[in-house]
């Protein structure tokens, strides 16, 4: 989880909250996420590149469970008050659970 990825490049400038962890994150929440994350040694990718067909998306953090390997994916989803986001964010549901996600 340390080796270099693929990073989301968009919008570098509301990557404004410096987490413990080094990482830099868009909201405070991503913030908390963070912070209770590294703090119990989960390992975690922030904003990590994931192919699904032909779009590639940057879930807000990739976790890999420490006892199992599995991989899961963490969307905070923190402005669902806002229609535009809503709908992104009900698409990019639609996509993962597409497949299988």
């Amino acid at each position: 989880m340390k080796s270099p990825y693929e990073t989301n490049t968009k919008y570098p400038e509301q990557l404004i909250h410096k987490c413990h962890s080094g990482n830099y994150v868009r909201s405070k929440s991503e913030s908390m996420i963070d912070m209770i994350l590294s703090s119990n040694k989960i390992p975690f990718r922030y904003e990590c590149a994931l192919e699904l067909g032909d779009v590639i998306l940057y879930p807000d953090f990739t976790i890999l469970h420490p006892k199992t390997d599995k991989i899961y994916y963490w969307e905070h989803f923190g402005l669902m008050e806002k229609p535009e986001y809503y709908k992104n964010a009900y698409t990019k549901m639609q996509l993962y659970n597409s497949y299988g996600i």
